[in-house]
């Protein structure tokens, strides 16, 4: 059973390229808060338009991390204190808005907050565009129950019929890497211990 500790522990880089260097979100920053993982939800929504957004948080679990396909890419404030404090209240680990976050001076983690920037042009509540379906974020495709990660690093997705297999490669690979650190702590080259 995967934990949401774990993979935080382990951390982008490494569950990155345990996934074959795979779901890596292109631009995605962490602007509020540290480390996250859970559960995706997912909702799309047209270019400067939340109300998707509104109603994914009415359906969304405790410990999700709700990923919001958005054609705005980053010219609107799609997300503001209110509704951080309701996804706050529901719970959610994180919020991933492929567009941009407004009122940052008020937001505090939880929910972490990753987006592709801070932006105050407001927003319209007309329609969503899908709910609860697979949609693409930032250039990855992310599936309702896929895990999403985020640190400091960037956020990535790990489809979740691959998670065990990518946690095993990811615990093997920094088992692996505490090999190679003692040896470059010891003086060895790096050319010879990544034999290059």
């Amino acid at each position: 059973m995967v934990l949401a500790s774990e993979l935080i522990a382990l951390g982008v880089p490494t569950l990155h390229e345990a996934s074959h260097r795979r779901g890596l979100m292109r631009s995605m920053r962490l602007l509020v808060g540290d480390g996250f993982a859970g559960p995706a939800e997912t909702v799309a929504t047209p270019a400067g338009d939340n109300l998707g957004i509104h109603l994914a948080l009415e359906r969304a679990d405790a410990g999700a991390v709700l990923c919001v396909a958005s054609h705005g890419q980053g010219l609107y404030g799609v997300l503001g204190e209110l509704i951080v404090e309701a996804a706050r209240v529901r719970g959610l680990a994180a919020l991933v808005i492929e567009d941009g976050v407004r009122d940052i001076e008020r937001l505090s983690a939880p929910p972490v907050i990753a987006a592709l920037g801070i932006c105050s042009r407001g927003t319209i509540k007309r329609r969503a565009l899908s709910l609860a379906q697979p949609v693409a974020v930032d250039g990855v495709l992310v599936r309702p129950g896929d895990w999403v990660v985020g640190d400091r690093n960037g956020v990535c997705v790990i489809p979740a019929d691959g998670v065990d297999a990518i946690v095993a490669a990811a615990r093997a690979r920094v088992a692996r890497e505490e090999t190679l650190r003692e040896e470059i702590r010891r003086g060895v080259p790096t050319t010879k211990v990544f034999g290059l």
